[in-house]
Parts: structure tokens; sequence; C-alpha cells
């Protein structure tokens, strides 16, 4: 047998490439492989072999014969084996019908008759889901026959199912048309829904498959009203005695007024629909609610959003039902367990508070128990019912910072008017006939108003520290800072310094003016005991036992019924004392207003008292003592103790 080596990429190209070369069939080449593809060759390298030319039988035509609707097949030289098909046909030879491969040889004649089949187009309508849809079971089987052409190619082995083709034909019988699906959907009452090109996908249907026809209109649900909710779970509504909240460890949420805690969203109506017979589907209605409303709460116009009608606690006791509670009453101790309090609200402590914490009130306070080394502030007021030790409380922070505030400035204005005039005259005078303004203006800060430059420190620190109050404008911190720039270093030697300081004097005179500071009369602070601590007060003082190394700084009036030894009192309005000062304690200071009255019924010796500027030192016992200003002057009443 002739053979060749030859290299390539594929083994299926070498074998069409020589077959092709050699004018045989694929089969007819054998390839034996020499080397396989590697790392330095990609190629194949065979050994091709084919069979001589000279030893391969000729391969004839079979041809084709048309008797009616059968074919007489004639086989030509070469041919060996014929194979039948049951789903093409029949195959007789010899009379016998032939269901398996059989041998044959040149000449033969072989019968086929092809299968022929009747055009069927069916189909079952179902109605389901109550008229939701309608469903068809199709069936369609084209008409036709199996075909062959006039000559099958020259084969060793025929295979008659490779060379049939399927002719349809025209026959019409037992074909349904579109008319019998109006007629039958007609029939059924389905009016709604049928589908655009329906026939269309019928008759594409090859065997068998199920339809959507028509299909109902399904209605579009409605949106329900939904509650937008900014306050939490709904929790359980308690008595105030029995409720423990813990605000700052917890992080509970406190409100302004004016604050959102829920919101509606209105529901939109939802759309009808329509079954296949056309009969309307109605849509489910629109579910709304409505807000329930307890204390401190109220709608929006639109009747839409709850709104907090004062700061404090907002609650949600069920799913729509408000409230804020702006009383909050601890039943336990304010301790690391509870944390501190922030509150807008009163709040009433029936324990202790304890080292470290605080209680910032936007209300009334008042604590059963005592206070030790804690922050209290109060806006409206407070009371201890047992002792303050060390610490610091606030009262009517407000007040406290426009009457200090109102007290520096004063100050301020009337060292710097007598500062100015003093410096105008001392210009004027032969002493300082070759002086500059300024000159001038230093000498008699340095001389006589030393204090000055460290005042306006003072008052431009506490008007820093207290700028969120409203009263507080950024011209007064202008001037302010003016007035400290021109009084220190060497400020008071510029040009200018002079006429910008009489435009400050000029500005913090109007400001004195305009600013009125009223107490309440109902803001108070009172304390069974006091020790060690810190007060600052809008409003009035009250102490029911005694007060030890304390300092207090009260606006209105201050009652001590028991004892006050050491630390300091300044005062704003009366001030009575049971006992003051003792004789193995430091210094007791006590510092009323100018319009103010001071009232001891025992005052032990070394106690200072101040009347505005004027400084009284008792350097031994009193009883009934009283001191007050009548007509600019200082009147001292009082019992020597031990005549």
């Amino acid at each position: 047998m002739p053979e060749i080596v030859v290299q390539s990429h594929s083994l299926e190209e070498i074998k069409k490439e020589w077959a092709l070369k050699l004018n045989t069939m694929p089969e007819n080449i054998t390839l034996e492989v020499i080397d396989k593809p590697s790392l330095f060759s990609r190629q194949w390298k065979v050994k091709v072999i084919w069979d001589d030319v000279s030893q391969t039988p000729v391969l004839e035509p079979s041809l084709v014969t048309r008797d009616g609707s059968n074919y007489i097949i004639v086989l030509g030289k070469g041919s060996r084996l014929f194979i039948p098909s049951e789903k093409a046909g029949e195959v007789w030879f010899n009379g016998v019908l032939q269901v398996r491969p059989f041998n044959v040889k040149p000449g033969d004649e072989v019968e086929f008759h092809p299968v022929v089949q009747k055009g069927h187009l069916t189909w079952e309508l179902d109605i389901r889901f109550q008229g939701l849809s309608v469903m068809a079971k199709v069936k369609h089987e084209p008409a036709g026959h199996y075909t062959l052409p006039v000559s099958l190619p020259g084969s060793e082995e025929i295979d008659i199912a490779k060379y049939t083709l399927w002719e349809n034909s025209q026959d019409q019988q037992g074909m349904w048309d579109e008319a019998k699906l109006t007629s039958d959907l007609e029939r059924l009452k389905v009016v709604y829904g049928i589908r655009q090109g329906i026939w269309e996908e019928i008759i594409g249907v090859k065997g068998y498959n199920e339809l959507v026809i028509a299909e109902a209109t399904i209605p579009v649900p409605p949106e329900h009203a939904r509650l937008e909710d900014f306050v939490g779970r709904p929790q359980e509504l308690n008595t105030l005695e029995d409720k423990k909240i813990d605000f700052f460890a917890s992080k509970l949420k406190l409100v302004e007024e004016g604050a959102v805690l829920a919101r509606k969203i209105p529901g939109r109506p939802g759309i009808p629909g329509k079954d296949v017979f056309g009969r309307d589907l109605p849509a489910a209605s629109v579910k709304d609610f409505q807000f329930r409303l307890k204390k401190n709460v109220c709608l929006s116009q639109d009747q839409l959003e709850v709104i907090a009608a004062c700061s404090g606690q907002p609650i949600r006791i069920d799913e729509r039902t408000y409230m804020v509670e702006n009383i909050l009453v601890q039943n336990s101790d304010v301790d690391l367990a509870s944390g501190s309090i922030e509150f807008p609200g009163d709040v009433f402590i029936n324990g202790n508070v304890q080292d470290g914490l605080r209680v910032f009130v936007g209300g009334k306070l008042e604590v059963k128990g005592s206070v030790s080394h804690a922050e209290i502030r109060a806006e409206k007021g407070a009371k201890i019912y047992q002792n303050l030790i060390g610490g610091k409380v606030i009262i009517g922070e407000k007040y406290v910072i426009r009457s200090e505030l109102l007290r520096l400035v004063s100050e301020l204005e009337a060292q710097l008017t007598l500062c100015l005039q003093r410096s105008a005259d001392f210009g004027n005078s032969p002493d300082a006939i070759n002086l500059k303004p300024g000159q001038c203006l230093k000498m008699i800060i340095e001389r006589q108003f030393f204090e000055l430059p460290k005042l306006a420190q003072k008052v431009e620190k506490f008007v820093l520290e207290n700028k969120h109050d409203e009263i507080i404008t950024e011209g007064l911190i202008v001037s302010i800072r003016t007035a400290k720039h021109f009084l220190s270093g060497l400020g008071p030697l510029e040009l200018q310094s002079t006429p910008f300081l009489q435009r400050v004097n000029q500005a913090l005179s109007q400001f004195i003016e305009n600013l009125t500071v009223e107490l309440p009369d109902k803001l108070s602070f009172s304390v069974n005991y006091l020790q060690g601590a810190s007060v600052e007060c809008g409003g009035s003082f009250e102490c029911l036992k005694g007060t030890y190394n304390s300092h207090i700084r009260v606006e209105g009036d201050v009652t001590i019924q028991g004892v006050c030894r050491g630390g300091k009192i300044l005062a704003g309005g009366k001030v009575q004392i049971r006992e003051l000062g003792g004789s193995e304690v430091s210094s007791t200071f006590v510092q009323i207003s100018p319009t103010s009255r001071l009232h001891v019924e025992y005052c032990h010796a070394n106690v200072v008292i101040a009347v505005g500027k004027e400084i009284i030192q008792i350097e031994e016992a009193y009883r009934s003592l009283d001191i007050y200003r009548v007509a600019g002057r200082v009147q001292f009443e009082k019992i020597r103790a031990n005549p």
C-alpha cells in the first residue's frame, strides 16, 4: 500500500487534504502517528497510508424512479447494504417488507413507500382560575409526505433516512381555522383579554404545546397608608412613679418643641381589572389609620404629622399613639448604673446623686436625697432635701450669666469713664504740657488704674465663654476687645487710643442702658446643708441648717437658718443669717449690693462684710447685726455679744 510522511496541525485536515489529492474517500486513508505536538513543535508528524486506486471498487449512483406515490430504487455498482427507516416509510425487497438492514447487490430493485400524513390542527380550550385566563392545548401536525431525489450517491451502504426530504401538501382536511377559534371563544363567552397575534402562535406550533389565548387584567392593588416612625418601638406606658429612665447611658432620644415624631404617608386607591368574560374585578379598598394623641403632642395642619408641643422624652405608647413626657421621675439614685441626666423638663429624683455625675434640667429639680461632688444645673429652680457636699450648682444659668455680665460691663464702663476723665484733666495740666494724649493715658493707667487692663481681659474672657447667649452680640465683643487692646501694654500710646476708648465707653454705656435683668420671683434654690460647694443662683437661696466653706453667688435674697462658716457669699438682695463666722475657722466673707441689707442674729469675729466697695472688718462678736446703706452712707447697727 502506498504511504508518505507528512506534518500538519490537525489529523482531520491531513485526511481531507489527501482524500482530495488521491480522489478517494477519507475512510480509505489510514494515519500512523510518528510524533505528537510538543513544546518544540506544535505539529503532528504522521505516516499517510492509502489503498491503491487499482484495488478500490468502483461505486456508481443508484437510480430512483417514481411509481405513483411510491419509489423504485435500482442499486448501482458497489452497493452492498440497504438500511430502511420506519419513520420515513416502508421498504420492500423481493415482495417482503424490510425493517432491518439487508444485503443487496448491484442491479437489485428496492421499493420505498414514503409516509403520507394528513394535516391535523386542533385545540382544547380551558378556562382557568375562574376566568382569569384561557389556555389552549394545541395539537398541530402539518400535511405532507417524504420524497427522494432522482438518484442516490454511490455507496456501499445506503441509509434511506439520509436522503428523504419532507414536503408539505395543501390538504386542509382536519385543520381548524381562525374562524373556528373565534367561534369557540364566543361559545365560552370570552370577550376580553384576547391576545393579539395568537393565531400566528397557534399555527406556529409543531406537535403539542399550551398557549395562553386570553388573560384578565388583574386589579392593581392599592397602596395602604404607611407610618414613618421617628421614636422607636412601642413601649408600655407605666405610671411616672414606676418609671426608670437612663437618659445618658442608654442614649434615649429627647426632642425639642416642634420636632416630628411620626408621619403618615397617605395611601393610593387601586385600579380595577376585568376577567376574560368582561366582568369587573374590583380592587381592594385602601386601609387608612388615624393617629391617637396623648399629652404634649399635636397634629400638623395637613393632619399627617405628629408634632411635639414641648421639649421632652417622646413616647410611642402603641402603634398609633404618641406623647411627649416633660416630667421625669427617677425612683433610684443617679449613679454609674443609671448614668447622668439631661432633661428639658422637670425632674424628680427619689434618691441621691453620686460623685462625678451631672444633672442638667430645663425645668425644676427636686432631689429627695443628697448630692455629692456632682454638677447640677436647673433653669427654673431646685430643691435638695438633704446635704450638698462639693460640686457645682447653677440655678437659672441665663440669669446668672446676664447678671454677671451686667456687673462686669458696668464696672468696666465706670472705671473707663473715670480713667478717661482723669487722663483728660492731666493732659490739660502744666505738668503734661510736653506730653501727647496717649502718654497721659498711659501714665494715668499705671499710677491710678493699674487694675483696669486686667478687668478688660476678665470681661473679654467671660464674654467669649458665654457668647452663645443671644444678648452677647458681635458688637459687644468687638468693643470689649478694643478696650483691652488700648488699655494693655503699648496700646495707650497709639495715636487713636483715646478716641477709640471714648467710642467704646459710649457703646458700653448704651449696652448697660438697654440691658435689664429681671429676676423671676419663683426662681430659687433650697438645700438642707451645704459644704465645700460652688453655688450660682439667678434667684433666691435658702439653707435650712448651715453652710461651710462654700462659695455662694446669689442675685436675689439669701436666707441661712443655721450657721454660715467660712467661704464667700455674694448677694444682690437681702441677706439673713442666724449665725455668721466662727472663731476657729478661716475668714468668712459676705458682700451685698449698695441697695441691700444684711441681718445676722449672731456674728462671730473674723468676718469681712462688703457693702458695694466699702469693706467692714468684724473684729469682735455681735448680736443682732444689721448693715445697710442710707443716703450713701453705710449704717452699722449691732449689739455686743459680751458687753
